[in-house]
């Protein structure tokens, strides 16, 4: 397939590499500040790829700040970047997105079908795209970029995938499905979402560590931030996740269930504490940071996670009182109103989540 990628991060970037070495016709897009981080891949002629311990070189330099350019011809476009630019790559994509296309959100839902359609009503666009959405990055993996260097730490083995219209739900998953094998059909949006990790796990545990974020060099959330004590403002979080779900009448993962089923904790030490498979993990202990107080852990998955959840905690009846203390903590300690900038069901519009 042809195949647009849109973000220059880890996954994006990785992502790019992934389909190229499995015979795709491959284009990145990256903003014009951020070309510069390519140089070195620009001078090697492309990538050290490391994919899950297989490595080769990768001559991929299709990169380009033109997003005409890269969306052209795309048969199938993935958005890779952070919840909080939906908006304004979906302002730079609408332009030249077509009917024909799907657009693959792979990253940590953040419900961008219905933020991208927003953008495109209020841009009076009335070209349409299929939109799909993962309810996390398909990788685990981090690129040094000084070095032209993409580490491939693990292929996710699972992966709930779902569409904004469920008309084109069966094509848009069997096209997903010859390029990541590990997806899964859902029929609710609302259910990927919900099986979005980040907010439960990231916000609370560093929440509770802010000091010793403040006071250390470095700091690892996932090897040290996760305690017997920490964990347990997680598994309350988790509780609140879990509630809403029944209450829209489907049954969510578990924080436990759904990192051993995606390949991130090992099922043999399923019986250990939480906490003990974070502290351990071969993929989550080696993850460094977050270094500051205002980081994505608390900025994006409380903003676009958890600020979420607790309204449509409220518009269907469900108590989040756990979440919404971390939002109003967090909203204190970084002098920011998380309620009144965060995203909401109100927002997204109700008639667009299919609620009733």
């Amino acid at each position: 397939m042809k195949i647009a990628i849109v973000g220059s991060g880890n996954g994006a970037v990785t992502a790019a590499l992934d389909m190229y070495t499995k015979g795709h016709q491959v284009r990145l897009y990256c903003r014009n500040q951020s070309l510069h981080k390519f140089d070195k891949a620009f001078e090697e002629g492309g990538f050290t790829f490391n994919n899950e311990g297989d490595e080769q070189f990768v001559e991929f330099t299709d990169i380009s700040d033109d997003m005409e350019y890269v969306l052209e011809g795309a048969e199938v476009v993935q958005v890779i970047i952070p919840s909080s630019f939906i908006e304004h790559y979906a302002y730079t994509m609408a332009p030249f997105v077509t009917n024909e296309q799907l657009i693959f959100f792979n990253m940590a839902a953040a419900m961008g079908s219905i933020r991208f359609i927003n953008v495109l009503e209020d841009m009076h666009i009335d070209t349409m795209p299929k939109f799909a959405e993962a309810n996390t990055l398909t990788y685990g993996t981090r690129v040094n970029f000084d070095k032209a260097l993409v580490d491939l730490s693990l292929n996710v083995r699972k992966v709930h995938f779902s569409t904004y219209d469920k008309d084109y739900l069966s094509d848009s998953f069997d096209k997903i499905k010859t390029i990541y094998p590990y997806i899964v059909k859902e029929e609710s949006l609302m259910k990927t979402n919900l099986e979005n990790g980040n907010p439960e796990v990231h916000p609370g545990p560093t929440l509770l560590n802010v000091g010793r974020i403040d006071y250390a060099d470095e700091f690892r959330l996932y090897e040290e931030g996760i305690t017997k004590h920490t964990v347990r403002l997680l598994h309350a979080v988790e509780l609140e996740r879990l509630s809403l779900g029944r209450k829209l009448g489907f049954e969510l993962s578990t924080a436990k269930e759904a990192r051993i089923e995606r390949g991130y904790l090992e099922r043999q030490y399923e019986d250990e504490p939480l906490n003990r498979l974070f502290n351990t993990s071969p993929v989550f202990s080696h993850i460094p940071g977050p270094n500051k107080v205002k980081n994505r852990y608390l900025t994006e998955d409380i903003a676009y996670g958890l600020v979420l959840w607790s309204s449509l905690g409220r518009e269907i009846g469900v108590s989040t009182p756990n979440i919404d203390a971390i939002i109003v903590i967090a909203s204190t300690i970084l002098e920011r109103d998380f309620f009144e900038e965060g995203l909401t069901v109100e927002e997204l519009g109700l008639e667009k989540l299919g609620l009733d």
